[in-house]
């Protein structure tokens, strides 16, 4: 029951933190590394909480990430390294099947959004959109459900 309620304290914390994350990337283009890092604690911290904990399910999460962080190098930072690192996070957190979720979820929405600023002419296919709004709306859809 106790293990319970610290677990959906600690999911609602990283919520906030996504969120807190969305923000800074709007309004910076980039996110902090003391954000990292205590986004990364955060999801560390719920492991022990978690009803069914398989690492290679954690790790394989943190490969999801770990891939994104590889395509940024590969893409000249199309997408940000910061980006991969919070996806990272939420794969160890809850796992590869739900950091999908989390991703796809996301790029469904940026996709979303670059149709609509390419058609409504308010960007061009050079117009760098923050990724991690959409990540948290993910993370919420992932939580939701």
């Amino acid at each position: 029951m106790i293990n319970a309620i610290i677990y959906r304290v600690i999911v609602i914390g990283i919520g906030f933190l996504l969120f807190a994350a969305g923000m800074m990337d709007i309004k910076n283009k980039q996110i902090s590394r003391r954000m990292i890092v205590v986004l990364l604690l955060a999801c560390c911290a719920i492991l022990p909480f978690r009803r069914y904990f398989h690492i290679l399910d954690m790790l394989g999460g943190m490969a999801v990430g770990l891939c994104i962080i590889g395509l940024a190098v590969i893409s000249k930072e199309q997408i940000g390294k910061g980006d991969g690192m919070v996806i990272a996070a939420v794969g160890i957190a809850f796992g590869a099947r739900r950091c999908f979720l989390v991703l796809s979820t996301a790029s469904f929405i940026m996709c979303m959004i670059a149709i609509g600023v390419l058609l409504l002419k308010k960007g061009t296919k050079q117009t760098r959109l923050p990724f991690l709004p959409a990540v948290f709306a993910g993370y919420l859809l992932c939580v939701v459900l």
